[in-house]
């Protein structure tokens, strides 16, 4: 079976982690995998130059080529829309007798202000009606789409053989207070700027370290606050340098279609995590094992009761750990992507 994967972009994390980390295993269990990316290498650098608009339509240009121009396929795999407004792209490519599967980790059909857009809505409804099945990244955006007959629920996943727990010991004595992330989601990392400058205040012991494409202001020039600049080469390093990690969000129809995956992150690394009680966050912490907190009011006392306890960081680390292997590695869905494969294009 041939495979065509139409994604957004190279080091585009729905890319990276809901396409691109499967395709040797994919290939290895016989499928011929064909990828096309709309954004190359270069897009964390481009977004950020006064070209971005220009890069973004190109991008999306060459995405929608891919979409509607390919040579022979038995089975379409569509990560998201071509165009954010429109889904005359997903439209026209399904007047070709090739099956679709839809993927979708995130609330498409809301603007960035986390409000229902009625054009973004329109095209996602185009995308959901036109494939064959839908893959959503949690409960919430399978019920958005309003085909559960036709969906099927995989969350993202991590590569739980190259995210592992630190082995060698730590640099410094200080606790590193971390949070990994694109620009895009530092409004909800500044929702937690008081409770930080708290805890640096009162806590000589801690360190705030932010791995990002750009720098946070709101917290530049703070004394124990280290910026650093995020890589793929480098991502893991950083992840393992945290000993607790950070997840926060403010409830909305945006914040409900995320998945998660930062906070699955952490646990593949084996350290706790401070989210906040929203979408898939819930879902991950059904557990009978702790493996952190959901504070819903103060973020001081959580993170002042991780910081005191070494013991308690460690046992929560642990049960993150062996949860994101039993549930969200690579390994522990792998089986659902190949019956789908084989139930929809076979």
């Amino acid at each position: 079976m041939k495979i065509l994967f139409v994604t957004d972009g190279i080091h585009t994390p729905a890319s990276r982690f809901r396409c691109s980390q499967f395709f040797e295993h994919f290939e290895k269990s016989g499928i011929e995998v064909d990828i096309r990316y709309g954004y190359g290498a270069a897009y964390n650098d481009a977004i950020n130059r006064p070209y971005a608009l220009a890069y973004k339509a190109i991008g999306r240009l060459r995405r929608a080529y891919h979409q509607l121009f390919y040579k022979d396929a038995d089975l379409i795999f569509l990560q998201r829309t071509a165009f954010p407004h429109s889904g005359l792209v997903e439209e026209v490519g399904s007047m070709r007798d090739v099956p679709i599967i839809f993927d979708f980790d995130d609330s498409l059909f809301v603007n960035g202000k986390g409000e229902f857009s009625a054009r973004r809505g329109v095209a996602f409804a185009t995308a959901v009606r036109v494939s064959n099945h839908l893959i959503a990244g949690n409960r919430y955006l399978a019920n958005q789409a309003g085909r559960l007959d036709k969906t099927t629920i995989i969350p993202t996943v991590i590569d739980t053989e190259m995210y592992r727990p630190r082995i060698a010991p730590k640099s410094n004595a200080k606790i590193v207070v971390g949070w990994m992330g694109t620009a895009g989601n530092f409004p909800f990392l500044e929702s937690l700027v008081p409770e930080l400058r708290l805890l640096l205040d009162r806590r000589s012991d801690v360190i705030v370290r932010i791995v990002s494409n750009r720098v946070f202001k709101p917290l530049a020039g703070v004394e124990r606050v280290q910026q650093i600049q995020w890589s793929p080469q480098l991502e893991v390093d950083w992840l393992q340098s945290f000993d607790i990690g950070l997840m926060p969000l403010v409830d909305s129809p945006l914040t409900r279609g995320k998945c998660a995956f930062k906070m699955i992150q952490y646990m593949a690394v084996g350290i706790p995590v401070v989210v906040s009680p929203v979408g898939a966050n819930l879902e991950v912490f059904e557990s009978k094992e702790s493996i952190g907190f959901m504070p819903t009011g103060e973020w001081f006392e959580a993170l002042d009761a991780l910081v005191d306890d070494t013991s308690l960081r460690r046992r929560m680390g642990a049960a993150g750990r062996e949860r994101a292997v039993a549930e969200y590695s690579i390994e522990s869905v792998l089986p659902r992507y190949l019956n789908l494969f084989e139930l929809v294009g076979g």
